[in-house]
């Protein structure tokens, strides 16, 4: 369920935006913690929904989308941000006597059609269905990495509220992540030493933005999960896919999207072997693929 914004906050968060967007444009600089945890306030802050007796339910679930150079910067050490920002928001919401059902849930996304600087929040209140009595937030629609990631960031023997117990056996990928084609859990892949490449992405409305390839498998596609978010209604949702291969090779496949893939000005392509210079398109989105 998303959460409604506050109506009396609509101009300000209007203007505020305007401000923030025009700035991060004319002076683009690396992102700082702090500015992050400012958004999730404001964010929780305009999204309240007045319950009974007065209360104000808060959301708990924050998608953070960053440029790719931003979110490159924070990745290494996103787990801590994350518990971090959790630890922020908790306590913004006991000053501002908000009720949460949960612990807040935060999730961190590359989008390339932001600019350095600029973040964008979403935010949605935990719905009751498949939660506890109490009306907590079941989390199937996280991943097991994000799972991971917010087991990381409790002390140890800690759980979080409505997260399933921590199990020795291996966890399943969340229903329409496990099953898109081709797709690889990304904490079943063992370490891989990955030789440097790069992706520049081109985009009309943005510029370049630049992509380091420093995992085994790089998604590409419309779904929030992908490590490369295309927001273009002609690209699938899971819709290409880049893997290192064992020869020492990056691979480029089609994971039988709609539209296909043009490589090199040859369009449908399905695979294809990558080469230093070798371009291709997805959707309105251009890419430059390059590797010493």
């Amino acid at each position: 369920m998303k959460a409604r914004q506050n109506p009396l906050n609509s101009f300000e968060t209007l203007m505020q935006r305007l401000f923030e967007g025009t700035f991060a444009r004319l002076f683009p600089s690396r992102l700082e913690p702090v500015e992050v945890v400012h958004k999730l306030e404001r964010a929780m802050e305009d999204h309240t929904l007045l319950q009974s007796e007065g209360r104000h339910l808060a959301p708990n679930v924050y998608d953070i989308y960053l440029s790719i150079k931003d979110h490159q910067q924070m990745s290494a050490t996103q787990a801590i941000f994350i518990r971090d920002w959790q630890n922020d928001l908790v306590e913004f919401a006991r000053r501002r006597r908000y009720t949460l059902r949960t612990v807040p849930i935060l999730r961190l996304h590359a989008d390339s059609s932001l600019r350095t600087g600029m973040i964008r929040v979403e935010v949605e209140m935990g719905d009751s269905q498949g939660g506890n009595a109490d009306g907590i937030m079941a989390t199937q629609a996280l991943s097991a990495e994000q799972m991971a990631q917010l087991r990381a960031s409790l002390p140890q023997g800690q759980n979080l509220p409505g997260l399933p117990p921590q199990s020795s056996q291996p966890q399943q990928m969340a229903p329409g992540f496990a099953g898109a084609p081709g797709i690889q859990s990304p904490t079943s892949m063992p370490p891989t030493a990955i030789p440097k490449a790069w992706l520049t992405i081109s985009l009309a409305q943005s510029g370049q933005q630049v992509y380091r390839i420093e995992k085994p498998v790089v998604n590409i596609g419309r779904q929030l999960s992908n490590d490369i978010i295309v927001e273009d209604k002609r690209v699938s949702r899971y819709h290409a896919q880049i893997k290192y291969q064992p020869d020492g090779q990056f691979v480029l496949f089609d994971l039988g999207s709609t539209n296909g893939i043009t490589i090199n000005n040859t369009p449908n392509q399905r695979q294809h072997v990558l080469q230093n210079g070798d371009r291709f398109t997805v959707g309105s989105y251009d890419f430059y693929f390059e590797r010493r």
